[in-house]
């Protein structure tokens, strides 16, 4: 995409979402005004400015910027240092269409906790790659035009939301980039998700380590390794699926074990019982409890 000397001319139909790449060339410049729809702006490349009624304020790479409909603002790059944003361009329709579901109050959340035009940055490097993997699949989805490509889009900016309102970005002077918090993002991320795919190779470039450095600091600070620490959550959401529903191989499937005999040999090495045994203790349990408030 050509590098542009001044703003695009952005259309969003009534009611959707369209992700705009801006790659500012040497010179840009942009006059201030307010736009029709909101913003979600990811700062991609460069450093400088934006300017808004209530001042100024930094920007810089890997920043993420709200900003609201009808407020007015513009981007001023640093000379020798030109801006490339993404921004997720979000029409006002679409969230006063969604007033009372979730979009819209995901994004009253965020801009309740955060100023408009408030340089946000990642809590970790964990967390930062989470949140450049959605606009960019937005983007890619929108590229590509595939069947279904405004539903993706949205479903990707929506988890972008997500994200925002559950703090996985902070102003960055609170911002931490020690490589020990985006571990611990790591461990959070496997604590919510232990039943998907998850290889330490792919932690790690999250957390933008190497394997043997992500390991070595996982061990230290959950006294565990990575697999094992993973096992042990997995275990914990299939204990959950047996109760719930008293099926192993369903249950086996759902902690994200494919191999029913890896799943016996791990369940019983962390709670003592294989499945079946768990499945009757737990029957029997429940049948006690009812028994004595009779």
């Amino acid at each position: 995409m050509r590098r542009r000397r001044s703003p695009a001319e952005v259309a969003v139909p009534p009611g959707e979402i369209r992700i705009i790449e801006s790659h500012h060339a040497p010179g840009f410049r942009m006059e201030a005004g307010a736009w029709a729809f909101h913003k979600i702006a990811w700062v991609a490349v460069g450093r400088g400015r934006l300017d808004s009624p209530e001042g100024a304020n930094a920007i810089e790479r890997d920043d993420f910027l709200l900003l609201p409909a009808g407020w007015e603002h513009r981007f001023v790059d640093e000379p020798g240092d030109p801006l490339t944003l993404v921004i997720a361009c979000i029409s006002a329709e679409y969230f006063s269409a969604n007033s009372n579901a979730e979009p819209g109050k995901l994004w009253a959340s965020v801009l309740a906790r955060e100023a408009p035009g408030t340089a946000l940055c990642a809590r970790t490097a964990f967390h930062h790659t989470a949140l450049v993997e959605r606009i960019r699949r937005a983007l890619r989805e929108q590229s590509t035009r595939r069947e279904g490509w405004r539903t993706a889009v949205e479903a990707a900016a929506n988890a972008l939301l997500i994200r925002l309102a559950r703090g996985h970005a902070t102003a960055r002077v609170e911002h931490v980039a020690r490589a020990a918090q985006a571990v611990a993002g790591a461990a959070e991320y496997v604590d919510a998700r232990p039943h998907e795919p998850l290889r330490i190779t792919d932690m790690a470039e999250r957390c933008r380590l190497s394997p043997r450095h992500f390991t070595a600091l996982f061990r230290r600070q959950t006294g565990e390794t990575f697999n094992t620490y993973l096992n042990r959550r997995r275990v914990e959401f299939a204990k959950e699926r047996l109760r719930e529903t008293g099926h192993i191989l369903y249950a086996c499937h759902e902690s994200g074990f494919n191999d029913p005999a890896y799943f016996y040999r791990v369940f019983k090495k962390f709670t003592g019982v294989t499945p079946g045994e768990f499945i009757g203790m737990d029957r029997q349990g429940r049948s006690g409890e009812v028994r004595r408030r009779r």
